[in-house]
């Protein structure tokens, strides 16, 4: 054997060595990776169980909160519903309370209009005639009439009040003509009395009021001062703190007086000085609360002072406008146009109840000539007739509960439209409703003014002059 193939053995020997060597390496390299990835496996395994274990837990925890979000909306939409419900209800009754009051007091002013122009009427003949005990007969069953209009008036507004129903809109406006105005209306009945009636307005600016609302108040307290008082006076200024921003409204009276024991609750609805059997300077107990509420809807107040047998001062607060407290050095004037003479009037009434209709023709017919209807066909009718003469009339009086299919505010707007001349005719409405809203609507229709029934004979006076004066 040679060298060389000895090499040549030897070398295949050692690579035959070095092939297994490596062979070996593999196999045990391999079984490590294998083992590797089993371990890799398992954990892996572990890892997705524990994750599903984890989704498990999560979808429970979120079924869970989803049926809780579930009876909760459930819940909140079962009270929502159960509120509606409620807020249904109340809606409705405070509907019906509305509607039941309305429907009172159309039911109970129209008779009671009867009642108190009648009896002004008899009262009117009665003295003419010197017939003294029928006089104090008819004049008793006016007072009745008057005094049960006021109950009911306060009645109504006090629970349009308490049920959130009465609505105010402060504006700026002229205190001091309001209170002059409202002051004309009790003229009268204060020199019945023989009582020194006395205005001293102040220099005021504008105040922020709702028209109505403070003459209603106004009116509270000068009719309580002029019932109580017998004899004397009653003093009515007005004022300004320019610190405070408020005008003052004071009433001053020489009347009976309140105990000083009862002032506390003198402002409490349905409260009235009973101490003692005497009737002498009882009342309602109506007035004063209705006139406290009404002035703190204006974002005002009232304050009483008084003493037994010495007279009694109520005093009004109104906040000033803002927009005039700094230039308002002067109170604002009136500017009035020359009044229409007021006896020789072409006055035209509509009115569909006979006994109404009869009343106000009589209490206006001083005024100069009156013409009436019953219904809208038979108002275009006469209004047409005079058109074509070239004659209108130059105040109109219309109820607005009329027959079909016509009410007051649709006959006024269809006079207006179709003649122009009665654009520059004042048109005042007149009806047995009462409620919240009435003056807004009637005079948002178109109206000038608006008088309920039963209808005070000076009060319709001063109406009538005031919208005769603006046109």
């Amino acid at each position: 054997m040679t060298t060389l193939s000895v090499f040549l053995i030897l070398m295949i020997l050692l690579l035959m060595i070095l092939s297994s060597f490596l062979f070996l390496r593999f196999r045990q390299h391999t079984s490590k990776h294998i083992i590797l990835l089993k371990e890799k496996e398992e954990e892996l395994s572990k890892a997705s169980e524990k994750i599903r274990e984890y989704e498990q837990q999560v979808d429970k925890q979120v079924n869970t909160r989803m049926m809780a979000i579930k009876e909760e909306y459930e819940e909140k939409r079962d009270r929502d519903i159960m509120l509606k419900k409620a807020l249904k209800k109340a809606e409705d009754a405070n509907f019906l309370l509305n509607s039941f009051l309305s429907n009172v007091s159309s039911e109970i002013r129209t008779p009671l209009n009867n009642i108190i122009g009648f009896a002004s009427l008899l009262e009117a003949e009665l003295s003419v005639l010197e017939n003294k005990e029928l006089f104090d007969y008819a004049h008793a069953v006016l007072e009745s009439g008057d005094r049960l209009l006021h109950l009911l008036n306060n009645i109504i507004d006090i629970s349009r009040v308490e049920s959130n129903d009465f609505t105010l809109k402060p504006v700026p406006c002229a205190l001091n003509v309001i209170v002059a105005n409202t002051i004309q209306v009790y003229l009268f009945q204060a020199n019945k009395k023989k009582l020194k009636l006395n205005f001293k307005p102040g220099e005021v600016p504008e105040g922020l009021a709702d028209e109505t609302g403070f003459s209603k108040a106004l009116s509270i307290v000068l009719d309580n001062s002029i019932k109580f008082t017998e004899q004397g006076f009653i003093n009515i200024s007005t004022d300004y703190n320019k610190d405070s921003h408020l005008i003052s409204i004071r009433i001053k009276d020489t009347g009976v007086g309140i105990d000083p024991a009862f002032l506390p609750e003198l402002l409490a609805p349905f409260k009235s000085d009973t101490t003692g059997f005497s009737k002498e300077g009882k009342g309602s107990g109506l007035g004063l609360p209705l006139a406290k509420s009404l002035l703190e809807m204006m974002e005002g107040s009232l304050e009483i002072n008084s003493e037994r047998g010495i007279g009694t001062t109520v005093t009004l607060y109104i906040r000033a406008s803002v927009a005039v407290v700094e230039e308002s050095a002067h109170p604002p004037q009136e500017v009035k146009k020359k009044a229409k003479g007021l006896h020789d009037l072409d006055i035209f009434i509509v009115e569909d109840d006979m006994m109404n209709k009869l009343v106000l023709t009589e209490m206006t017919k001083a005024m100069g000539r009156v013409v009436a209807a019953v219904n809208g066909d038979e108002t275009l009718k006469i209004i047409n007739e005079k058109a074509a003469a070239d004659k209108f009339f130059d105040i109109m009086l219309f109820d607005i509960n009329l027959p079909p299919p016509w009410d007051g505010i649709k006959l006024m707007q269809e006079i207006r439209k179709k003649w122009k001349q009665y654009r520059s005719v004042p048109f005042i409405a007149q009806t047995a409703y009462a409620m919240a809203g009435d003056r807004e609507t009637l005079l948002e229709a178109g109206f000038d003014d608006y008088i309920s029934k039963p209808i005070n004979q000076q009060q319709l006076y001063s109406i009538m002059k005031n919208q005769l004066n603006k046109y």
